[in-house]
């Protein structure tokens, strides 16, 4: 049974990292076409924001005064919470080292700024010091339901 789970995690845990890199990376078609023709080229670059809780202040502010339609913000900071979430469950399920808050945080954490700056480069979307900070804050809730007692004890059946 516990070898039937594993493999079930494993085939999740797959799905989950490909359809994260189409979100992420390749969302449409043409971009994954031009992926090639996109690296290295000096023509333009793709936004970027360095600055903590600008976006974020700047959604709130817009659901505020509707001066955005409200799904936009809404769905880009869920989008941002949940798209890191499952990582809470697939890497502590697979890896006893990642049980550890520290070393959870910090894959969690080298991940996120790999995928920004691959967004930058490749310039197929925003490297936005926001999408950091809530897909990190999504990763450690994640990490906190499934490392919670009553949930971790529902998941004894791990891949270690």
């Amino acid at each position: 049974m516990r070898k039937v789970i594993t493999i079930l995690v494993a085939l999740c845990a797959i799905a989950y990292i490909f359809i994260a890199l189409r979100l992420l990376i390749f969302r449409n078609t043409a971009q994954f076409s031009n992926l090639l023709e996109n690296i290295g080229l000096p023509r333009h670059y793709s936004s970027y924001n360095l600055v903590p809780f600008r976006t974020i202040i700047g959604y709130f502010k817009a659901l505020v005064d509707r001066s955005m339609t409200r799904g936009i913000p809404i769905q880009n900071i869920i989008g941002n919470l949940l798209a890191f979430m499952p990582l809470g469950f697939f890497l502590p399920f697979f890896s006893k080292k990642m049980s550890k808050l520290i070393i959870f945080a910090m894959t969690v954490s080298v991940s996120i700024i790999t995928i920004e700056l691959l967004q930058f480069i490749l310039r197929v979307g925003s490297m936005d010091i926001d999408d950091f900070i809530l897909n990190l804050l999504g990763a450690l809730i994640g990490f906190a339901i499934c490392t919670h007692k009553p949930v971790s004890n529902l998941l004894k059946m791990r891949s270690y």
